[in-house]
């Protein structure tokens, strides 16, 4: 084993992958075991809105059922976020049996790896370990005088957290609404299995802007999110050499130089020169959604005004 030391690993989220990567060769599967161990947590994790996997409410799942495809000893080794692995002896276990073993209450992040062997092990020795190496080197040194491929270990992850709820509303009933990037639904909607703490909710619907808000979840408390959905619109310029005010569709819209969002299709632009000596220019401009679309307009020879 390598001497550096692995610290029981105490960030809420981490990706699997990740973790199976930090945890020393004694404590992973063992290739080439001459046994199998199959755990599952129960009951099933909540079912978060996030779609984050593994997670349960206080105080954590009941049990792990644990099941050997051959006769075999069985001891669990729980390392829970605070530190201080726990050792649970389960014994003796029969060939295709599921067997059930409560789990303490536990707080965060916490893992178990479930040690199967075709002889006893004595594992008490990693009682209260602070570190997966040291929780490794006493399986290692337990397992050496075992035959080869005569244990395995399984490494079941899990986190115990809060969650809040949030009510989700939009001036457009129906848009599509999207927690962290994933669509959970529609608006109305009321999510209860919300993790605790901060998420970006998104709303949408085709022809509008989409609005985002990153939001703070609070434990068994209620966040409402009000999305004023805006259609989409297109930016319009008019530059001129000479002062001019600037009506679209009639509506007067400011003055030269001028941005300003217009929405999308056939807009009637009429620029008025300050100067009462020049003529007014008249012209229908096609706006693209989330496009620029530039008018310029110069006073020599004439005051005209093109589309750029």
């Amino acid at each position: 084993m390598t001497p550096r030391a692995v610290r029981l690993l105490s960030l809420g989220t981490l990706l699997t992958g990740l973790l199976v990567a930090c945890v020393p060769a004694p404590l992973r599967a063992q290739a080439g075991a001459q046994v199998q161990v199959q755990a599952t947590l129960t009951p099933a994790p909540v079912a978060a809105a996030t779609g984050e996997s593994g997670l349960y409410r206080a105080p954590g799942p009941a049990a792990l059922q644990i099941r050997s495809d051959r006769p075999a000893f069985v001891t669990a080794v729980v390392v829970p976020q605070s530190g201080g692995a726990q050792i649970i002896p389960v014994g003796a276990v029969s060939a295709d049996t599921p067997v059930s073993l409560a789990l303490p209450a536990t707080a965060g992040f916490t893992q178990v790896f479930t040690v199967t062997s075709l002889a006893p092990l004595e594992l008490g020795a990693a009682a209260g370990a602070r570190t997966l190496d040291d929780v490794a080197r006493v399986v290692q040194q337990n397992a050496a005088g075992l035959p080869a491929g005569s244990y395995t270990v399984s490494t079941t992850v899990y986190r115990v957290v809060n969650f809040g709820t949030l009510e989700v509303t939009a001036s457009r009933p129906g848009a599509d609404v999207r927690i962290n990037g994933r669509r959970v639904g529609t608006a109305p909607l009321t999510l209860r299995d919300v993790p605790e703490g901060q998420v970006t909710v998104s709303v949408s619907r085709s022809g509008f802007d989409t609005v985002s808000q990153a939001v703070n979840v609070q434990p068994d408390a209620t966040v409402r999110v009000t999305a004023e959905l805006r259609p989409e619109t297109g930016i319009l310029r008019v530059d001129s050499d000479r002062p001019a005010r600037v009506l679209i569709n009639g509506q007067g819209a400011g003055t030269t130089p001028l941005r300003v969002r217009v929405l999308p299709g056939v807009n009637n632009i009429n620029v008025v020169p300050l100067d009462p000596a020049l003529r007014t220019e008249t012209l229908l401009v096609r706006v693209k959604v989330r496009e620029d679309t530039t008018i310029v307009c110069r006073s020599v020879p004439e005051f005209t005004c093109s589309v750029r």
